[in-house]
């Protein structure tokens, strides 16, 4: 029996050194509006191809590093049509896009002593002991080459992408040092590296002859159907049959029409994390971060795992009544320093490397602090003691961004909070984006590798879009493997009536759907006000602390968020209520991950409230290889100590 998935029936960085020269390369003003004109001119001519003319092609959600990697690699090393889906205009609508300190590459100097096993390390000791050793070991050793291939292609009739990164006066890319990194091993471009590598790669993607792009399209749920495993790729199982994944059931927010996308070869979810799902969240407004993949694989009955360690970043600017803005790890390997109201310096206060500490550990120090007083910011960065020149070339962004509120990075002490950032679990894959249905895969920030652990280390997330989103066009395109997965694939679209059954299905859909103005805009506006909800729940519920019965409460909550969530879906298909209904599953999945694991470790910490709390909390799993094992149950000690 065909399934259409639940809610429809059946289914930090420091130049190497201080005074060591480097190179801005700025890429021409004209020559960045030419390629944005370009960008839209060939958006607008791919998307306007019928999607639903051939099976035989990948399909790939989200254009951010990992999908544009994955589109690239299994189109331009394996020959595989790719259709490249996204919610927005541009495909450089995405949270790679905003990605500022830059992405781990090979510090090649030998005065710098950076290595595969050096990398892997400092990743372990981020990821609080819980990293899969095998992943971790993966993203070191692959890294470097997917750099180079990806990114760093200047052949003459390249089909990859070529960033302008920062460069030295010796014409040697300039790598730099983040918190938590033992070696300077980040390459960047200013303090927007995401901005530049999106705009060249996703230019790559559409410029590909066998990659078409659809923009404005939000997929609402997967194609499933069981039927034999006649493939290696559910080993997570041992059963006979197995549910395959045949494609996405799309809508298209601009007209509100749905129709439906199957393919033979695969559909791949790379469409971000779920961290804007909070009050204070360093992610971009709107469809971006809501958790869309991970909701779609909860309600179709792909594995998700280590969701409870969703990372908070620790220094995002807080501004009363606005949105949050990242301040980059790398104003604190520059030497910015955490301050209280009164001047204090606080950092060494919870951790002995102070402002270099894990992430975590610095977003529980700051949130600790910022308890300390009822009314006001109480804590500051403090970066003043640089020179004004340095800083705002250096930091070019951050100091347009500050001077909008009065404030100046050179002169003055920026008010923060910890903000929700990051998604370290996800979708469960193995080291080739696999996961338990056949026909599915997850890249990227969607993803749980076992790569980030319990905390993510500075600069990952781009260079695991490249490795992961490689290593499923790779896969995909193997005659052993993914040829095997395309057989199965198209022999169900062809032995079964799944066709006429979707046909059937999407003109129900389309038929059932509210045409009426005001109840589209009451739908539409209850969907906005249900998301304000959910985000204040997560937030003082399922956030820097949490605690059991905060948990189960938000549990509660959010079940009923839900329920309402699906009832506007049903009635009024808009991409408003596909976003309320994605983040109440995405929620309701953080929320009770997190209260099964009584843990704390990494980005997850949760103080329990009974009086056997301190042996509770005490509990290690055996693979939390912590220096101090006996921290006491008080909220103090395991902001210093987790």
């Amino acid at each position: 029996m065909l399934a259409l998935s639940k809610g429809f029936t059946s289914s930090a960085c420091s130049w190497q050194k201080a005074g060591r020269k480097f190179k801005h390369i700025p890429v021409p003003v004209q020559v960045q509006v030419q390629a944005l004109r370009e960008l839209s001119s060939l958006s607008q001519i791919k998307s306007g191809v019928s999607v639903n003319h051939d099976d035989n092609r990948l399909i790939v959600v989200g254009s951010g590093v990992a999908g544009c990697s994955t589109a690239l690699i299994a189109a331009e090393k394996h020959n595989i049509p790719v259709t490249l889906l996204y919610a927005g205009s541009m495909p450089t609508d995405c949270n790679s896009y905003w990605a500022q300190g830059g992405i781990i590459y090979r510090n090649y100097d030998r005065v710098a002593k950076d290595s595969a096993a050096s990398l892997v390390a400092d990743i372990q000791r981020a990821g609080a002991g819980l990293c899969d050793d095998g992943a971790v070991w993966k993203l070191a050793l692959e890294g470097p080459n997917r750099v180079r291939e990806i990114l760093l292609d200047n052949a003459p009739n390249a089909r990859f992408a070529n960033v302008p990164f920062d460069r030295k006066e010796d014409g040697s890319l300039s790598c730099c040092l983040e918190a938590s990194h033992a070696a300077p091993r980040i390459i960047h471009y200013a303090d927007h590296t995401g901005k530049a590598i999106t705009e060249h790669i996703t230019a790559a993607a559409l410029n590909h002859p066998l990659v078409t792009v659809v923009p404005n399209t939000i997929v609402t749920d997967l194609i499933t159907t069981e039927c034999e495993d006649r493939t290696n790729q559910n080993t997570h199982e041992g059963n006979a049959t197995a549910t395959v994944c045949l494609g996405t059931h799309i809508l298209n927010k601009t007209t509100g029409e749905s129709s439906s996308l199957l393919s033979t070869k695969g559909t791949v979810l790379a469409s971000g994390g779920l961290a804007n799902l909070y009050e204070h969240s360093t992610n971009p407004p709107g469809f971006n971060a809501l958790g869309s993949s991970t909701a779609l694989a909860y309600r179709s009955g792909a594995h998700t795992s280590d969701l409870e360690y969703v990372q908070f970043h620790p220094t995002a600017l807080n501004i009363p009544g606005e949105s949050c803005f990242l301040l980059t790890e790398a104003l604190r390997g520059e030497g910015a320093i955490l301050r209280d109201r009164s001047g204090r310096a606080f950092a060494k206060d919870f951790h002995p490397d102070g402002e270099l500490a894990p992430r975590d550990i610095v977003a529980r120090g700051v949130y600790n602090e910022s308890q300390k007083v009822t009314e006001g910011p109480n804590v500051f960065l403090d970066i003043t003691h640089r020179d004004a020149d340095w800083l705002r070339a250096r930091f070019p962004t951050i100091d347009a961004h500050v001077k909008k509120y009065g404030l100046d990075i050179t002169k003055d002490h920026l008010p923060i909070t910890p903000a929700a950032h990051y998604t370290c679990g996800g979708i469960t894959t193995d080291l080739d984006g696999c996961t338990n249905m056949l026909g599915l895969f997850s890249a990227g920030e969607a993803a749980r590798t076992g790569l980030h652990g319990g905390n993510r280390l500075a600069s990952t997330s781009l260079l695991e879009g490249l490795v992961y989103g490689g290593a499923i066009g790779d896969f995909v395109g193997t005659a052993e493997q993914g040829g095997e997965l395309h057989h199965q694939l198209k022999d169900i679209l062809s032995t079964r009536g799944i066709r006429k059954e979707l046909v059937d299905k999407t003109r129900t859909m389309n038929e059932r759907k509210s045409t009426d103005s005001e109840e589209l805009s009451r739908n539409k506006e209850g969907a906005t006000d249900l998301l304000s909800k959910l985000r204040r729940i997560m937030w003082d519920h399922v956030g820097v602390v949490r605690t059991p019965m905060g948990l189960n409460h938000a549990a509660s909550l959010i079940s009923e968020i839900q329920e309402e969530a699906c009832h506007l879906f049903e009635k009024t298909p808009i991409m408003e209520t596909a976003g309320i209904r994605d983040a109440s599953y995405a929620g309701e999945a953080i929320a009770l991950a997190a209260l099964n694991n009584r843990v704390s470790a990494g980005a997850h910490c949760i103080a329990l409230e009974s009086p056997e709390a301190k042996d509770i909390v005490t509990e290690r799993n055996n693979n939390v290889k912590n220096n101090d094992e006996d921290a006491d149950g008080d909220l103090d000690s395991m902001i210093r100590r987790i």
